[in-house]
């Protein structure tokens, strides 16, 4: 080969090369795109190829829970799916459920859209520094947050015992059910313990003594979200376990009848007394 040849060749060779290189670059894009409310941060790191698209979705959001130390949860999706003639069309799978979006550009950012929802999100075109701001701003309220969660459990607490002490019992009842339970708590204190009684009201199927009614004293213990109680049967001790509902109107408690949680609703003086009153002549009157 002479020497003309040879660099007509490796011309040749660079020209190729180049040209390899410039259509990767042109049909292999990665790109992140930025969405962020208060307490919460998702962002997009898609990369298309030759129509199809793949990336991860990024999930931080702060968890701010009364009684518990705040904390950001961190989750990351995989995206699968392809290029359309405004945008994207792609699925996200999060380990139990497949979700599909559709996401159309919006100049140089992306307006976001979940199949069969009304809501669109507008996710932002953002460089590696500017993401790294927005987490910057998320670890922020993450600090104002533990800073604040102290005050916001002893307002909680002050609030939930405050009604407590004002409800006049808890009542679970159903139609042609064989018992009926009132739940009388006597003493609520800030600290979280209890004292009270529960009124067991029994329909014994039993003709000569169809009706019949205990009384078991109750101490235990709520922080306003779970609830422990304690209390004697037949000379064992048994403890009840459940949890308040959002508020003080009802909650769920385990009782030893029964293989599972009944639910007690907050009831008045008045309304209690009506369905005592029904209940034993439902059952005396049989």
């Amino acid at each position: 080969m002479n020497k003309f040849t040879f660099w007509g060749v490796a011309v040749l060779i660079g020209l190729v090369i180049g040209a390899g290189i410039w259509f990767a670059i042109k049909v292999s894009k990665s790109e992140e795109f930025v969405y962020s409310e208060n307490g919460k941060l998702y962002w997009l790191e898609l990369k298309s190829r030759t129509g199809n698209v793949k990336g991860i979705f990024h999930q931080q959001e702060l968890i701010d829970e009364i009684g518990n130390v705040p904390f950001i949860e961190e989750k990351e999706f995989s995206i699968t799916g392809e290029t359309t003639e405004k945008g994207f069309k792609f699925s996200v799978d999060d380990g139990g459920e497949i979700k599909k979006f559709s996401a159309r550009f919006s100049e140089k950012n992306l307006v976001v859209q979940e199949q069969g929802e009304s809501d669109v999100k507008l996710f932002q075109s953002v460089t590696d520094q500017s993401l790294e701001q927005h987490k910057k701003e998320l670890q922020q309220e993450l600090q104002i947050a533990i800073y604040h969660s102290e005050e916001k459990l002893n307002n909680f607490l002050r609030t939930f015992f405050s009604e407590l002490r004002s409800v006049y019992g808890y009542l679970y009842s159903t139609e042609n059910g064989k018992y009926q339970l009132f739940l009388k708590i006597d003493e609520a204190l800030l600290e979280g313990e209890l004292s009270g009684s529960l009124l067991m009201m029994v329909d014994t199927g039993n003709e000569k003594i169809p009706y019949e009614e205990d009384t078991y004293e109750l101490n235990g213990i709520t922080d306003g979200h779970m609830l422990k109680l304690y209390t004697t049967v037949d000379g064992k001790k048994i403890k009840l376990e459940g949890n308040f509902h959002e508020d003080v109107s009802s909650f769920d408690l385990s009782f030893w009848a029964t293989n599972q949680k009944l639910t007690y609703h907050a009831v008045t003086k008045e309304e209690f007394e009506k369905s005592y009153d029904d209940f034993k002549k439902k059952v005396q009157n049989r």
